[in-house]
Parts: structure tokens; sequence; C-alpha cells
């Protein structure tokens, strides 16, 4: 059986292109972001002895009835998932709800992309020991301006940089751990610049011929449930401007504040940092924590309805994952 392929990444940072991009390969699929190891694996103590059927039918079930599963635009059938099962743990669960995906899809071999798994990468580790692990980064304060517009996320630079830090400081744990061989690191600025480079690499590094059909990834039907601006993105071909709009976008204070907080890390990727000893006072700090982040994230979520949806799905879930440990414990 062919390695999955996970794509790992800050929002915001292509990792939807990328996903796209790859999933056009002609043997490989990435379904839409699943989210299955960080809504679900905290909570696996609820679902006990995955070797019971009754508990491994439930996590199943629970998977399919989540948010996320109904923006597939194919759906793997329980049925299929059972089938494929071949090992009863959580992983093997994963694995078989990708393949049954998988079968539906007429493909070979499936990859994953999820931005929150960043933070899940030990689990993953463990579940997919000979997963290929794809990196893509881009110029923080780009992705922290495209974050701001979108309907979920942090509504201020000084949050939307503290977001961005953590994941490239998670990332930099998992480089340590795992096998050089296993991992391939790319900008999102150098796919727009090379592209037909940039994806010719990434099959050389997962073992499969290149195809021009990855990079017709804007002629599919198949609708990617995002923002409104980052799915009408995705049905055009690669814009090269599509970077450095912060320059002129981001004013001088959200300059300076993007790099009081991440200067470190843009230094590491190698990113142009334009403002000398950027640093912000304590008080400011708290301010926009406690107060103008706060009331302009609440502005902001008063129209998101589909987040919403999603915190009322996972609670329902949660309350009787509670009560079931409760009753049976």
């Amino acid at each position: 059986m062919n390695s999955p392929i996970i794509i790992f990444g800050s929002a915001r940072s292509g990792t939807s292109l990328l996903s796209r991009i790859v999933g056009s390969h002609p043997n490989i699929g990435v379904p839409f972001e699943s989210h299955l190891y960080n809504r679900f694996y905290p909570w696996l103590k609820y679902y006990g002895d995955l070797e019971k059927e009754k508990n491994r039918n439930r996590l199943i079930q629970d998977l399919l009835d989540t948010d996320v599963m109904t923006l597939w635009d194919i759906k793997p059938e329980f049925n299929d998932i059972v089938s494929h099962l071949k090992v009863n743990t959580f992983h093997g669960v994963v694995d078989a709800l990708m393949t049954a995906w998988l079968e539906k899809c007429g493909k070979k071999r499936w990859g994953e992309k999820t931005p929150w798994h960043m933070f899940y990468w030990r689990e993953i580790m463990e579940g997919f020991p000979e997963a290929k692990f794809i990196f893509i980064v881009r110029d923080g304060r780009d992705a922290s301006m495209s974050w701001l517009k979108a309907r979920f996320g942090p509504k201020h630079i000084y949050p939307a940089a503290l977001r961005w830090k953590r994941f490239h400081d998670e990332y930099e744990g998992f480089k340590q751990a795992v096998n050089p061989d296993n991992l391939y690191e790319l900008k999102y600025e150098d796919l727009l610049d090379r592209p037909e480079q940039i994806a010719k690499e990434i099959c050389a590094f997962i073992g499969e011929e290149y195809s021009d059909e990855m990079l017709a990834f804007h002629k599919s039907t198949t609708s990617y449930k995002t923002d409104k601006g980052n799915d009408k993105n995705l049905t055009r071909p690669l814009m090269k401007s599509n970077k450095e709009k912060w320059k002129k976008a981001l004013t001088q204070d959200e300059k300076r504040i993007f790099e009081a907080v991440a200067s470190e890390e843009l230094a590491r990727y190698g990113y142009q940092r334009v403002v000398d000893n950027a640093s912000m006072s304590t008080m400011e700090k708290l301010y926009i924590k406690r107060l103008l982040h706060p009331v302009r994230r609440m502005v902001s979520m008063a129209k998101n309805f589909q987040g919403y949806r999603d915190a009322i799905v996972q609670l329902l879930i949660y309350l009787r994952l509670r009560l079931f440990a409760l009753f049976n414990s």
C-alpha cells in the first residue's frame, strides 16, 4: 500500500491550493479538510476500547455525522469504512475512512490536509510512520491578511501573528522528529513562481510520475467549501502576483506588531523584515488581547452561521459521549 500524503502548514498559507494541486494527480485523492485528529483524538477515552465493535461503530458514525463530512463532495459510507478496517485503532478507522472515500473517487492513494493537524503530528506519525509529509510556508504577513478577511480566525494582526508563530514553532519540533526522507518543505511564493518545477519535485518526493493535470487543478468542477474568496481563487490558474501584498496593505503599526511577535520566524524562512527593533509594550498587548480583538471577533463571527452549526454539532457529540462514559463507567 502506498504511504499517505499529509499536507501541513499554517491556515491561509496555501494549504488548500497545494491540496488541490496534489489531489489533481490521476493517482492521488485529497478531500476537503477532515479535522479527524483535532476534533476526535482528545475524546478517544470516551469511546472506550476500540477492539469492541459497538465502540468502533459509534466512533465511525460520529465521524460521518460531523459538519465537515457534509462538505465532502463524495461521502464515504458506513459499511464501506467497516469493510476497509484493518486495525481496530483510531488510526485504523482514519485509514479505512480515507480508503473508502478513495475507492469511490477511483484513485489509488490518499492525502489529507487540515491545518490544525499540525498540532497532532505526534499522533499522526505514530499511526502512519511511513507517511510523506509536505509542509508549505507563506510570508506570515500575507497569511495573516488573508486570515483577517476569512469568516473564521483572528480579527487583528496581533493574535494573527501569534497564531502564525505558534504553527511554525510547532513545525520546528516536528521537523526535528521526522525522518528527513519523509519531509518536503516549500514556500508558497516559490509555488507561484515555479509551479511546474515544484510539482515535479513533489512527485519525485512522493514517488509518483509528474502529470500536467496537477496544474490544471482550477478546471475541477468540485467545489471546495471554504470561504468565498478562497473558493473563487481555486477556480483560477495560479496567480503569480498573489504575494507581498502586505507591503502596501498593512499599516506601519501592523507591520511593527507582526514583526514584534514573529520576527525570528520570518527570518528563519528568509522573509524580509522592514521594521528595526520592532516591539510592543505590555499595555498595548493587553489592550488588543482583552478588548480590541474580542470585540472585532464578536462582530465578525455574528454572521458566521456555519461556525455556529459546527460548534453545536460538536457540543452535542461531546455531551452524548460524556453521558455514555458516565453511565458505562
